[in-house]
């Protein structure tokens, strides 16, 4: 009888842990987590979270991933969430994801009860709203199918309009580089032409020197073959007749500004010799070799610096031969050495940058720039001489399993970058 009791007692209890079993509350199941959402897309451009299953049937997920499938350009991925997730949350999320899976250029989450979000670096937030405005209406799976293909036609349109834009541009570069190019060969041939015609007027300039030279020699009437002829005065004017010949030659070889200066450093040679054969010819003492009057080189050698000041300039000492010196402390003006500019003559030291290699010439001898550069202030060519002219997409990555969908997935605060819309 009490093993009758006591089976009965048992068979009392089971009974009552199933009834309990039956009719008490289910434990809610852990929701999908981050990494869980981001593993699912990698296969699948659907994702559809377990709280979520109920909202959208095998059916209704089978036509959506064609859809999104198709909407190849686009590329597109979707999460569909339990109702009442809100758009913070869900903002986070697909950030989260999009940070982890990354690839895709736009992602969606649709939540249970119909409200629809998008992030993306493809489109603007502008962009995304009007596309999620144009799916309302309809339920989970019209609005992600109806979704997928605007995305699409909005991605073909903006690659028609990028490629279009891109011919307008290439077309517009074309035709800029080709004025630009045409322009360039316009200035530079102006320039050639310009060059070319100042180098012909600085070259028949320097000829004048060189002819002048080759005439003070002649009017030595020298016999060489004198047997009397003072052998010093017979190597001086071999000399000066040497570098009258190398000041012919460079002056023919010459092509651009800097070459006048070899062209003056030899007549500045041959002038000295010629100073010397005249001094020994009178029986004189040789003149000191001192630099080229400043005023005229072709006057050879300076006999003594004179205190000049160019117009408006301040005075400084020069050297200058005797004449040129007694004209100035007279106050009368130099015998300058006028030079032909832009049809007009003037003198050289205010004729600009292209006589600076045959002022540079004349003195290379005597300090070169630095002596030129003292006696040409205030004037134009003082102003340019200088030693080159032949003188010498998204915020912080997130990590971990963040929360679950249960939990609110918390992401903190702050902008996410990047255009996102919504409808809620």
């Amino acid at each position: 009888m009490g093993t009758i009791v006591a089976r009965s007692a048992a068979v009392a209890a089971a009974g009552l842990l199933l009834l309990v079993a039956l009719i008490a509350p289910g434990a809610p199941a852990r929701s999908d987590t981050v990494g869980q959402i981001t593993e699912g897309l990698r296969s699948s451009r659907l994702y559809v979270t377990t709280e979520a299953r109920g909202a959208l049937d095998a059916a209704g997920q089978a036509r959506v991933r064609r859809a999104l499938e198709a909407a190849d350009r686009a590329d597109v991925r979707a999460v569909v969430t339990r109702a009442g997730v809100d758009q913070r949350t869900l903002i986070g999320m697909l950030r989260a994801v999009q940070s982890r899976l990354d690839r895709g250029g736009t992602y969606v989450a649709i939540t249970a009860d119909d409200r629809m979000l998008a992030i993306s670096d493809r489109m603007s937030g502008t962009e995304l709203n009007r596309l999620i405005a144009q799916t309302g209406g309809g339920g989970i799976e019209e609005r992600l199918v109806a979704f997928s293909r605007l995305a699409e036609d909005q991605a073909i349109e903006s690659a028609r309009s990028g490629a279009i834009t891109t011919y307008v541009m290439l077309v517009l570069l074309v035709l800029v580089a080709a004025a630009v190019t045409g322009l360039m060969l316009v200035s530079r041939t102006r320039g050639r032409r310009r060059l070319a015609r100042q180098m012909a007027e600085l070259k028949d300039s320097v000829q004048e020197d060189v002819t002048r030279l080759g005439e003070d020699i002649a009017a030595l009437d020298l016999r060489v073959t004198d047997p009397g002829l003072d052998p010093a005065a017979r190597e001086d004017y071999a000399r000066a007749l040497d570098s009258y010949d190398a000041a012919k030659a460079a002056v023919a070889a010459a092509r651009r500004p800097e070459d006048m200066r070899e062209v003056t450093s030899a007549l500045e040679d041959g002038r000295y010799h010629m100073a010397a054969v005249r001094a020994r010819l009178a029986s004189e003492p040789v003149p000191e070799r001192r630099p080229p009057c400043f005023f005229n080189p072709q006057h050879g050698p300076s006999a003594r610096d004179v205190v000049w000041a160019p117009p408006g300039g301040t005075p400084r000492e020069v050297p200058a031969c005797a004449a040129d010196a007694e004209a100035v402390e007279g106050g009368a003006d130099p015998d300058a050495r006028l030079v032909p500019v832009g049809g007009t003559r003037r003198p050289y030291w205010d004729a600009g940058p292209l006589y600076a290699p045959y002022a540079g010439g004349y003195y290379r001898g005597f300090g070169g720039v630095d002596l030129l550069s003292g006696m040409l202030i205030g004037t134009t060519l003082g102003a340019v001489l200088t030693p080159g002219w032949g003188l010498g997409a998204h915020g912080d990555q997130l990590g971990g399993d963040a929360g679950d969908l249960g939990g609110g997935w918390d992401f903190g605060s702050g902008d996410f970058g990047g255009g996102f819309g919504g409808d809620f």
